[in-house]
């Protein structure tokens, strides 16, 4: 019992030790009830202390980054589409796997995607939702008269989203698809406005995708987009991590900077999926940068006119868990942290997803998609 005891107190006293150290050295760098000399002394400790933390967290970052880019390049076409036709629920089964305070984080993005498809869907114009899932963003545009269709792969999401949709009665028309966002089954410029939400990270190829998306948008139409975010914020307080925080917050203008960047699911595809004695097999859950996948909407003839980041905090952080077990009242609290950090300079780049959303203002810069234009090891 007292060992138990002892090993759940020592985690508590090494994080006390861990922030009281740089807050005493903060404090007294900024004390005016001691000299100059000790505050000098004190903040190039304080500094000393933020670089090698930074040194450690900048080499072990990058050298993640290179083992999940290399666990992503074992990846195959094969595991993959069985994995999301036989084994994804759709995203009202997660929701009720989750809980209610991940649905409510989960519904903010859906409302905010809806948003910009009413600002930007002409009455009676087309909106293409590729990776539609449980038609969340059709539920909240029900109103309105256009057409809205729906593209998923096959499987239970697919069967989901048709039944859905059979049994709803709205002004917007709706159909769902089988359908490949490498491959979209439509012809050139249909679609007035293009829905791509929490897909692009799971595909082998955003690059085609991306590619895919400007053909079939009208001249002057919008796609909306949002994806996980590279800059993320670190889940270690400032007070220790500062260099790290300003690393994420000016590596979404400046890719290079970003040391930590996740390419795969942290777990492997169910071995019953995959040939026998086959190695582990893991899937794309690419973190976008933003400067990067902007350079890559402009070569595919996409203008980008809007970019912010949402959900703070993390939802694998102590903070998101603590929340969760607050019921109503932990969803309120996140809330208002999420309009707090977005507006806070830096900050707001810190998002854990991206919300972008481009216009086609052009034609690409070739027919495909140039090497290069994506840093993911397949073509």
């Amino acid at each position: 019992m007292a060992g138990s005891h002892a090993r759940r107190v020592r985690p508590a006293i090494r994080r006390v030790a861990r922030l009281g150290l740089p807050t005493a050295l903060l404090v007294l760098a900024r004390s005016r009830r001691v000299s100059s000399r000790w505050r000098a002394l004190a903040g190039g400790a304080l500094m000393g202390l933020w670089v090698t933390v930074y040194g450690r967290y900048r080499r072990a970052g990058l050298e993640r980054t290179a083992q999940e880019r290399q666990l992503l390049a074992g990846c195959d076409w094969t595991a993959f589409r069985r994995h999301y036709e036989e084994r994804v629920p759709t995203v009202e089964q997660e929701f009720e796997i989750w809980g209610e305070f991940h649905r409510h984080r989960h519904e903010m993005r859906y409302d905010l995607v809806a948003e910009q498809v009413r600002r930007h869907l002409p009455s009676g114009g087309r909106v293409l939702d590729v990776g539609c899932g449980s038609i969340l963003v059709a539920d909240r545009i029900l109103d309105v008269p256009a057409r809205y269709v729906g593209v998923e792969f096959g499987g239970p999401n697919l069967r989901y989203a048709a039944t859905k949709m059979r049994s709803t009665n709205a002004a917007l028309s709706m159909d769902v698809v089988s359908g490949d966002a490498e491959r979209l089954p439509f012809t050139d410029a249909v679609f007035d406005v293009v829905v791509m939400t929490e897909v692009i990270e799971h595909l082998l190829r955003p690059h085609r995708a991306v590619w895919e998306v400007a053909r079939v948008l009208r001249p002057g139409g919008v796609f909306i987009m949002t994806t996980n975010n590279a800059s993320e914020v670190p889940l270690r307080s400032p007070l220790t991590h500062l260099l790290p925080w300003l690393e994420k917050a000016i590596g979404a203008y400046r890719p290079g900077r970003i040391s930590l960047r996740p390419w795969v699911w942290p777990e492997a595809v169910s071995r019953d999926l995959l040939p026998e004695a086959s190695p582990d097999v893991f899937l794309p859950h690419t973190h976008h940068i933003y400067a990067e996948t902007r350079g890559m909407f402009a070569a595919a003839g996409l203008d980008t006119f809007h970019f912010s980041t949402f959900e703070f905090p993390p939802p694998q952080s102590a903070t998101a868990q603590w929340l969760d077990r607050k019921g109503e009242g932990g969803q309120r609290v996140v809330d208002a942290i999420e309009t707090v950090a977005k507006r806070m300079p830096l900050v707001n780049r810190l998002g854990c997803h991206l919300f972008m959303v481009a216009r086609k203002t052009g034609a690409p810069v070739a027919a495909e998609p140039p090497p290069g234009i994506w840093p993911g090891p397949f073509e």
